[in-house]
């Protein structure tokens, strides 16, 4: 199939979180258009709900107003969202509460000590199954700023110690190994906080005045993006174009790795929307190279890397990823989960600890593939079986309603046919 067509795709998850956090706790009216309405963000709003959130969500916009967080009166479940889980603890924590946080079985496997250690410092008394979910939480004592070098590159983690520091009675300074997305530094900025980044240094003051609201049309999630720009590329003769995609440079990596393999792509209307950079992006498709991808670009692509590998069965040549220890405790263990992907389709795939080695092109055979439940994996399924023109159906596709409940709406549009 042949792609030809401009598309809108469902605001970018990360802003979408950060976006109802700190909305919660400005001092007056929000509202936001485009917010990504996966089961992910849906935690986040419930969770803030039951803190005392006036939250409202009317057809494309939500409504929210700013209001002093209170004690939840039950343990809030923030479902399969690590980001839920994180950033709610930081946030919580600034506001003295006192919460409970729980997860599916998913996320209750998650590791929580990379929060608990720098919470803890700060002054939160915390008590975990051992390092993961549930955790109990008692930040009602004042909290002190921390120096934190941070164990790994983690946007959560980072996002936490930042958020709680926004309570802290002195200021908390947050140094990183490689830089990872700055959504919470840009919009803290945006909403009046003191912040201040040094390459990959950062310092957070406590508020000395309540958040500013925003009025906030959300840009296209990239990592839901490449989805669609994998079957464009890989198609004859396509052009895909998509409009307002988020084009932060810690969100790129993408695109890097896109040019690296002889993608052509064309940028125009280039804006900041609240401090982030976006543009529309016409991608061009043509024969696929093969490409090393070097460690410290693993942080801007983590969302990406099922997609990549796919792409990578694709491509002519031999493929090496490394660095990527990060995506064996995202939703799956997502260099398990992909290993089995290929060798379930009767590829051939290398694997490392931290990655992979792959040769293409590569006859992937038809099959089902195990998603664990990931929904970067069953939607890379769909589009290999779209891609290739062959029965390739993944076991769970619900699972994909976590980031992207219009995704297969999406892919009808541009004219997408499932083989089933």
């Amino acid at each position: 199939m042949a792609i030809n067509t401009t598309i809108s795709l469902p605001g970018d998850k990360s802003i979408s979180h950060r976006a109802v956090m700190l909305a919660s706790i400005a001092n007056g009216v929000s509202e936001i258009t485009n917010l990504n309405d996966g089961k992910d963000v849906q935690s986040t709003i419930q969770a803030l709900r039951a803190c005392g959130a006036s939250i409202d969500q009317n057809g494309e916009k939500v409504v929210i107003t700013g209001t002093k967080l209170r004690n939840p009166d039950e343990p809030v479940d923030c479902g399969n969202s690590g980001t839920s889980a994180r950033l709610l603890s930081g946030l919580l924590s600034s506001q003295r509460l006192q919460f409970s946080l729980t997860g599916d079985a998913s996320l209750s496997a998650r590791p929580m000590n990379r929060i608990i250690v720098p919470l803890t410092e700060m002054g939160c008394r915390i008590e975990s199954n051992d390092g993961l979910l549930p955790l109990t939480v008692d930040a009602s004592n004042p909290l002190n700023g921390i120096n934190y070098k941070m164990p790994v590159a983690s946007a959560q983690v980072k996002s936490s110690i930042l958020l709680a520091g926004l309570g802290a009675e002195s200021s908390s300074n947050v140094s990183e190994l490689n830089s990872s997305r700055d959504h919470t530094e840009i919009m803290l900025q945006d909403m009046g906080a003191t912040i201040l980044v040094n390459d990959n240094d950062i310092r957070v003051e406590p508020l000395s005045s309540p958040l500013t609201p925003i009025n906030l049309e959300i840009p296209s999630d990239p990592s839901s993006a490449s989805f669609f720009i994998a079957l464009a590329i890989l198609a004859k003769d396509s052009r895909l174009t998509i409009r307002n995609m988020l084009l932060n440079p810690t969100r790129i990596g993408f695109m890097n790795v896109l040019e690296k393999i002889n993608i052509q792509m064309n940028i125009s209307n280039q804006h900041y929307i609240h401090g982030e950079l976006c543009g529309d992006v016409e991608f061009i498709s043509s024969p696929i190279n093969s490409f090393e991808v070097p460690a410290y670009i693993i942080p801007s692509i983590i969302d990406e890397i099922p997609i990549l590998t796919f792409i990578a069965s694709q491509a002519e040549g031999k493929t090496i990823l490394k660095g990527a220890n990060e995506l064996r405790i995202k939703e799956s263990d997502r260099l398990e989960n992909m290993k089995n992907f290929i060798q379930g389709l009767k590829g051939e795939i290398t694997m490392y600890e931290d990655g992979f080695a792959i040769n293409g092109v590569q006859v992937l055979d038809e099959g089902n593939v195990i998603t664990e439940d990931d929904h970067r994996v069953a939607m890379t399924a769909i589009i290999a079986n779209i891609a290739l023109g062959k029965k390739i159906l993944p076991d769970n596709t619900d699972c994909i309603k976590d980031s992207y409940p219009t995704f297969f709406l999406d892919i009808e549009s541009i004219g997408g046919m499932i083989n089933e």
